[in-house]
């Protein structure tokens, strides 16, 4: 039936995947770096302590399933491609992160699917939010550890458990962060509905 519920409200929901992971990624660019960039200086460039657009990943993949895939590849493909600064040619390295970004929460949500632990809607309407952070948490782990291999050679080796907390940090505070509006922006909504 919450799946169901969703197909309906998300009826096109390649679009609204896109859109909301490229006006996350907006805020993120825009606003939440260069205040990170002041605050910490430069590694902050590579890995943010609060990282919005991770929470659309989730959330897709906890929604529509694997096929979010198809929608969370070209966004974050877009994004990636808005910084490319164009000089050189890019490698295989350049191409990893976008998709490892793409592919760490709908993968991690059906490995936990096959191991019995069902993050996604039921029939009965309850969510788990502390399965679905927790989802949130290991499809990071698998983003961090993934991203920062990708990453090698971009900072200093000494750097790498830092980079590693700093993704899965980031990842679970954006997550964390979404939630929390969603779920106020849905008690406002049903505050104002019972008017």
């Amino acid at each position: 039936m919450l799946r169901d519920f969703g197909y309906k409200v998300v009826s096109h929901w390649f679009t609204a995947i896109f859109v909301a992971y490229v006006a996350l990624w907006s805020i993120q660019y825009f606003l939440i770096f260069p205040l990170e960039a002041q605050a910490m200086g430069q590694t902050a460039a590579l890995v943010s302590m609060i990282y919005l657009p991770h929470a659309v990943r989730v959330l897709a993949a906890w929604m529509i399933g694997p096929k979010s895939i198809f929608a969370l590849l070209p966004a974050s493909f877009v994004t990636y491609l808005a910084l490319y600064d164009g000089t050189g040619t890019p490698g295989l390295s350049d191409f990893a992160a976008p998709v490892i970004g793409a592919l760490c929460a709908p993968v991690t949500l059906e490995l936990m699917r096959i191991v019995k632990i069902n993050v996604y809607p039921q029939e009965v309407g309850i969510i788990s939010w502390r399965t679905l952070v927790f989802a949130g948490f290991l499809s990071s782990i698998l983003n961090s550890f993934f991203q920062t291999l990708a990453l090698d050679g971009k900072f200093p080796i000494e750097a790498t458990f830092d980079i590693l907390t700093r993704f899965v940090v980031g990842d679970v505070a954006g997550l964390v962060v979404v939630l929390f509006l969603l779920v106020g922006m849905m008690k406002l909504v049903r505050g104002k509905s019972n008017v």
